[in-house]
C-alpha cells in the first residue's frame, strides 16, 4: 500500500476580510449615527412652510440600517467564506501546527 506524502491544501475562513463584515460594519456605523442624530439633534424648521421637520425619518432609517447590518453579520457567521491554503506555505504550516495542538 502506497502512502501519499504530499500534504493536501488546508482551509481557513476569511474572517475580518470577508466583505460582508465590512459592509455590515459600515451600515451599522451609519445606522448608529442616524439614531444618535434623531435623539440628540434638533431637526429644525422647514423653510417652505415654517413647520418643524419630522425627526422620525432618521430614527426609522437608522433602525433599518442596524437591522440590515445584523443580517450581514449573521450571514457571515452562518456561511463563512472558506479560503484555500496552498501546501508548503507559512499559513499551511501554522494550520498544521494548530491541528496538532
Amino acid at each position: 500500500m502506497a502512502t501519499n506524502d504530499t500534504p493536501r491544501a488546508g482551509r481557513r475562513s476569511a474572517g475580518a476580510f470577508d466583505i460582508r463584515n465590512v459592509i455590515g460594519l459600515l451600515l451599522a456605523l451609519y445606522g448608529v449615527v442616524l439614531l444618535l442624530s434623531a435623539m440628540l439633534l434638533d431637526p429644525g424648521l422647514n423653510p417652505d412652510t415654517g413647520l418643524p421637520k419630522e425627526a422620525m425619518y432618521n430614527t426609522w432609517a437608522g433602525v433599518a440600517l442596524v437591522v440590515v447590518a445584523a443580517v450581514f453579520f449573521i450571514w457571515a457567521k452562518l456561511r463563512p467564506i472558506i479560503v484555500p491554503v496552498e501546501p508548503g506555505t507559512v499559513e499551511a504550516q501554522a494550520l498544521a501546527a494548530e491541528g496538532e495542538a
